[in-house]
């Protein structure tokens, strides 16, 4: 009797477990997760079914640098990039998180230190030629200079002309600065310290990673970065969902 009794509740949860995932597919396809078509070919519309999966699921890369720069990769080797002695990652010439190079819309959150001059964030990077850059620039000199934020592409290896936008406040140095870039379509929007800096807009490039890079005699320090994309319940259900598929 008791070792019955004692199955009633796991049999429960189990139900319970089943019909929460079955909502969650149910909200994921009315959502708009997931757009089944008919289809008179049956493998075809399996592959579909899995591809749709894997198109709306959820995307989350992350990297602190304590392993390496296996994840990363340059137009030349990595050996402008370095470590400080807390483990932090130094930024040399550019260089790409591999993972993220197939994406279009996502979220980069970052957090950074600026020791001398700036850092450069490339996102929408398709290789080494195509870009857009959203740099950190220490604007002037003095104890307490102002911040600045500088923005351009790169279409075909040619930068376009350069904006700059004054960040609030002055700039310093001990600061780790929180970046956050969102892409979405063809607009792009920074903030700092959970700030707003600047929103604008660029049709000429369409899909691309994210990466990093110190110019000459700039320098910083990345603690970690992370690019997330679908990062929401259907993603999430999505991403298990093609995980099992």
């Amino acid at each position: 009797m008791n070792s019955w009794s004692n199955l009633l509740p796991n049999r429960f949860n189990l139900r319970r477990q089943l019909l929460t995932i079955g909502i969650l597919l149910a909200l994921t396809a009315i959502g708009g997760a997931v757009v089944l078509k008919p289809s008179h070919h049956k493998p075809d519309s399996w592959d579909s079914l899995k591809k749709n999966f894997a198109q709306r699921a959820q995307v989350d890369l992350f990297d602190d640098f304590q392993s390496g720069l296996d994840s990363w990769e340059s137009v030349e080797s990595l050996g402008t990039w370095s470590y400080d002695n807390g483990g932090m990652a130094i930024p040399g010439r550019m260089a790409l998180l591999t993972p993220s190079l197939h994406l279009s819309d996502y979220d980069v959150n970052a957090v950074a230190q600026v020791v001398n001059r700036g850092v450069g964030v490339v996102f929408r990077a398709s290789g080494m030629r195509n870009y857009q850059v959203a740099k950190l620039l220490v604007d002037g000199g003095g104890p307490m200079p102002p911040l600045t934020l500088e923005r351009y592409a790169v279409i075909n290896g040619k930068e376009s002309r350069r904006v700059r936008v004054h960040c609030p406040g002055t700039f310093q140095k001990d600061t780790m600065y929180q970046i956050r870039l969102h892409v979405s379509g063809d607009t792009y929007t920074l903030y700092l310290q959970g700030q707003l800096i600047d929103s604008w807009s660029d049709i000429r490039t369409k899909t691309g990673g994210v990466g990093f890079f110190c110019g000459k005699g700039e320098r910083a320090r990345l603690a970690w970065v992370r690019v997330m994309h679908n990062a929401d319940l259907a993603g999430r259900v999505c991403a298990f969902v093609s995980g099992l598929m």
